[in-house]
């Protein structure tokens, strides 16, 4: 796989690239999501103005809606799924599946609510809404989905930079392989991280513990360690240091 290769520059593999792709994708539809909601609420302002605002046509949302989930609930399920089976290391497939997740809901939703407001009388108490359904319903959407690229967002960056693993569950199921593996008593401090779907873990250990067991038998835990960590996770780095 051209992530795993070596090479002068990346030395421990190319998987910076994932969580660069995760990061423009998260910033990507924050800024779509973020320019739906300037379009939103200026359109409801020019409305209460006294502005111009063009009623909708309704007479395609059925097919538009019906469109966009064929295409994206597939995508995102499938995302997801893959993602999964390798228990969630992958910061592409994650970024994917928000993405078309975010599609779905905006796409279901917005079909939803304008083919049952088409029901309303426009001379009615709801009449409003055919000028201003669509913007409403919008704002109420980016407030709702906007957390999650949000997230990606950061992950991406931490994992770029170099940060801790900031998925907590995953950080406590590798915790608990390297506390199966290695004494808790010889485990002086642990330091995990992850860029794309590739985990690096170190385990701390002091000079003296490294005396009273032997280098043979460090090695020995080392590579029982490494094994056990593989059975989960594809991608990892274990490595054993001094504290």
């Amino acid at each position: 796989m051209i992530k795993s290769k070596s090479t002068e520059i990346f030395p421990f593999g190319q998987y910076v690239y994932e969580a660069l792709f995760s990061f423009g994708k998260g910033l990507m539809v924050i800024g779509i999501l973020l320019v739906a909601l300037i379009m939103s609420i200026s359109r409801i302002s020019h409305y209460l103005n006294g502005s111009p605002v063009d009623v909708l046509n309704t007479g395609s949302v059925l097919i538009y809606t019906v469109v966009m989930l064929a295409m994206c609930v597939p995508l995102a399920l499938y995302c997801r799924h893959e993602n999964k089976k390798i228990n969630n290391a992958s910061m592409i497939l994650r970024a994917e599946y928000i993405g078309s997740k975010t599609d779905a809901i905006m796409s279901f939703s917005t079909g939803a609510v304008l083919f049952s407001i088409g029901f309303l009388d426009i001379d009615g108490r709801f009449g409003f809404l055919y000028y201003t359904r669509d913007a409403i319903l919008v704002i109420v959407l980016v407030l709702f989905l906007v957390k999650d690229p949000i997230i990606l967002a950061r992950d991406s960056f931490v994992e770029m930079a170099g940060g801790t693993l900031q998925d907590k569950k995953e950080k406590q199921k590798i915790e608990g392989i390297l506390n199966g593996c290695l004494t808790l008593d010889l485990i002086k401090e642990s330091y995990i991280s992850k860029t794309g779907s590739n985990y690096f873990v170190v385990v701390y250990i002091s000079a003296k513990e490294i005396d009273g067991i032997g280098f043979e038998k460090l090695e020995h835990l080392k590579q029982k360690t490494l094994e056990a960590l593989r059975l989960k996770y594809q991608h990892v780095m274990f490595e054993i240091a001094l504290a």
